[in-house]
């Protein structure tokens, strides 16, 4: 049985979202960010990273990254329909659309939030949100485009690139910025927030 480790408003979504959607049995566990439970050795022993999400895989190993996990999973059960097989001429849109996203969107979300990580200078954080936030509009401004006829990132076919992106958009604050600025990112998330698997764990990741 697969095991996540989630929490609210962070990365487990997509890969929450494809276990519901595969219809596997899991287990899941939250893990408070707010209490700490990241910091503590009980999970650290599962992701040394101290992040989520995270996940047990049948055979005891450990599988962590959320578009890793999220690739995983929709290659375990290629029945659901939730990636283009390896000889499909959508395959490599939909890696280079998956790691645009991880690499890009999710990378730069972290140093807008989290900018006093990403440097040791006094009173340089301000700056580094700065450019972080000017690399979000860039990259945000692209993936609208590519969502051009859309309404999915590969046209008509509804995959996990979908859900991945509407993870991403629920981070931006307020959501309700991005989507005003770009119809076609507001048109997805409305298809993708009406998928069961979607809509039976929006509520829980919705943290105010």
């Amino acid at each position: 049985m697969y095991k996540l480790y989630w929490c609210p408003d962070s990365g487990s979504f997509a890969p929450h979202v494809m276990l519901e959607a595969c219809a596997v049995p899991y287990e899941r566990v939250l893990i408070d960010i707010r209490a700490g439970d990241q910091r503590k050795p009980e999970f650290l022993a599962v992701n040394p990273m101290g992040r989520v999400p995270a996940m047990g895989l049948p055979d005891g190993s450990v599988m962590t990254e959320s578009a890793a996990i999220t690739l995983y999973l929709a290659d375990r059960y290629p029945e659901v329909g939730l990636a283009p097989a390896p000889d499909e001429s959508d395959r490599a849109p939909f890696l280079r659309w998956l790691f645009f996203m991880a690499t890009g969107i999710y990378e730069a979300d972290l140093r807008y939030y989290y900018a006093d990580r990403y440097t040791e200078a006094a009173g340089s954080a301000a700056e580094v949100k700065a450019v972080a936030g000017r690399d979000l509009d860039r990259l945000w401004g692209l993936l609208a485009e590519a969502l051009r006829p859309g309404p999915f990132l590969l046209g008509e076919r509804f995959s996990a690139l979908d859900v991945y992106l509407l993870m991403l958009v629920s981070w931006y604050d307020p959501p309700e910025t991005l989507l005003q600025r770009h119809s076609s990112i507001a048109r997805l998330c409305d298809l993708v927030r009406e998928r069961p698997a979607v809509a039976r764990l929006w509520d829980e990741y919705q943290r105010s």
